[in-house]
């Protein structure tokens, strides 16, 4: 349905940026490592930090009882500086020419090269290469008109700790919250009161003045402790000039810019549609038009760091649907510096779940709405089979005829959250054994798309078996 996306219209203008890159392989000899997708101003606070870092180097630093590794020295290891000013100084100009490059490649973007950009908070965040000292880091993240990473909420929090444990896991990661000498109570550096707080039990304590987020297997919350330790950390700043449209109606349209005409080179533009929990998002690209594999629509379900992307549009398109896996889907449209289109014109409509149908007998059959007609098109039906205590489901497929976009989905458990049983999907070939639960109940979930067919359909026999019989049923 949807046509994978390649990269064949970047290959020619990543030619140069291939060149740089080698020139910059020919630098780190086997004395130093380095990573090629980082700026000039890195390699400034990079050698800063490793002066000091040289001298901790081989010690153990221990914090509120638990233990620290000495700071690793990342992605640069060097055994000797003797050359080090000379390698600097063309590493440099290299990195200036790898960033002007990247810039005019990718054009029109919320976040500089090396940045990423989270549409929901509408902000760019930097993953440090090096771990610091809290000034230290404090003053890095200023150089690039940033700060330290403040959290207004739980929302927030959530996409900072993924991008710690990302970036950073089982590490104390800086954020931008220190003690007030003059107030004694620890406040955020921008001088902002924030409700929102995820101190860990008994903090903050007595054991340091700088707050960091502790976060690996075991443990996962905010700590003060030394502001002179170094610690990863990560760098905050507004997206340059592109903001975010969000859309929470039950139903609307989303275009292109210049809809119906030709949008521009280089455009960069990101909607995100949130509806009530346990709702779904239809999505309907009435017509696309765009230059095929370089002017691409990207569908995500989610607008944090870990979403999973639905599908890419790029070409020509008409009439196609998607219905999104949760109650939120981000859009993202972007083009590159050559050659246009009309762009894209989308409908989109908030689903909401029928009426929960509940079979408590302890046989019979569960079949789809309208059987052995085709349902309606765009439909969300839930099911739910229960059985008494001690007993389980066994369940027999009688008939089965889905259309492309239809899924049967069966859980083992009252509802979505348990674990999946069986998807059935329109390829997938009908078994004559039983799918069987170990629950006492079987949770049933049927997402119907456009019905292209007016015998699409199915049934289920199912049998509440006791617990002590996991052999084979009889099916009535």
């Amino acid at each position: 349905m949807f046509m994978p996306i390649n990269n064949s219209c970047r290959k020619m203008k990543l030619s140069s940026l291939n060149i740089l890159a080698k020139s910059i392989r020919l630098c780190c000899i086997s004395d130093m490592t380095c990573q090629a997708s980082r700026t000039p101003d890195l390699v400034h606070f990079m050698v800063k930090v490793m002066s000091k870092q040289t001298e901790r180097n081989s010690r153990m630093m221990r914090v509120g009882g638990r233990t620290l590794g000495s700071a690793s020295m990342g992605y640069f290891q060097f055994s000797t500086f003797n050359t080090l000013h000379m390698r600097l100084a063309t590493l440099r100009f290299l990195f200036l020419l790898v960033a002007i490059s990247v810039q005019s490649i990718f054009g029109k973007s919320p976040c500089d090269p090396a940045w990423l950009h989270i549409a929901h908070l509408d902000a760019c965040f930097l993953s440090a290469p090096q771990p610091a000292e809290f000034d230290e880091a404090e003053l890095f993240c200023q150089s690039y008109d940033a700060s330290l990473v403040v959290i207004n909420s739980e929302d927030e929090a959530s996409i900072i700790r993924e991008f710690f444990a990302r970036e950073n896991p089982s590490f104390f990661n800086w954020i931008g919250m220190r003690l007030d000498r003059d107030t004694h109570n620890f406040t955020w550096i921008d001088g902002i009161s924030r409700d929102y707080t995820y101190f860990l039990p008994d903090e903050p304590g007595l054991s340091g003045e700088c707050v960091a987020w502790v976060l690996d297997d075991k443990v996962d919350g905010w700590q003060a402790i030394s502001c002179q330790y170094s610690q990863f950390f990560m760098c905050q700043k507004p997206a340059q000039g592109i903001i975010t449209t969000w859309h929470q109606d039950d139903e609307g349209i989303i275009t292109s810019p210049m809809w119906p005409n030709n949008y521009e080179n280089l455009e960069y533009d990101t909607h995100i549609i949130k509806s009530e929990p346990g709702t779904r998002i239809l999505l309907y690209f009435e017509s696309v038009d765009t230059e095929h594999n370089c002017d691409v629509i990207t569908v995500t379900d989610d607008y944090g760091i870990s979403g999973r992307t639905l599908f890419r549009l790029s070409g020509s398109y008409h009439n196609h649907s998607v219905i999104s896996t949760r109650n939120y889907v981000m859009i993202n449209f972007k083009s590159d510096e050559n050659v246009v289109g009309r762009g894209f014109r989308m409908l989109y409509k908030v689903l909401k779940p029928l009426s929960l149908k509940v079979f408590s007998n302890s046989f019979g059959t569960v079949a789809s709405n309208n059987y052995p007609s085709s349902p309606g098109s765009f439909l969300i039906q839930y099911y739910l089979i229960q059985c008494s205590p001690r007993h389980h489901v066994s369940l027999q497929v009688k008939a089965i005829r889905l259309d492309r976009n239809d899924k049967v989905k069966l859980f083992n458990g009252a509802n979505e959250k348990a674990p999946k049983l069986k998807i059935f999907r329109h390829f997938s070939t009908r078994s004559s054994e039983p799918i069987k639960s170990t629950q006492s109940n079987m949770f049933i979930a049927y997402d119907t798309g456009e019905q292209f067919s007016d015998s699409n359909h199915w049934a289920f026999e199912y049998l509440c078996v006791p617990d002590g019989n996991l052999g084979d049923e009889i099916i009535i």
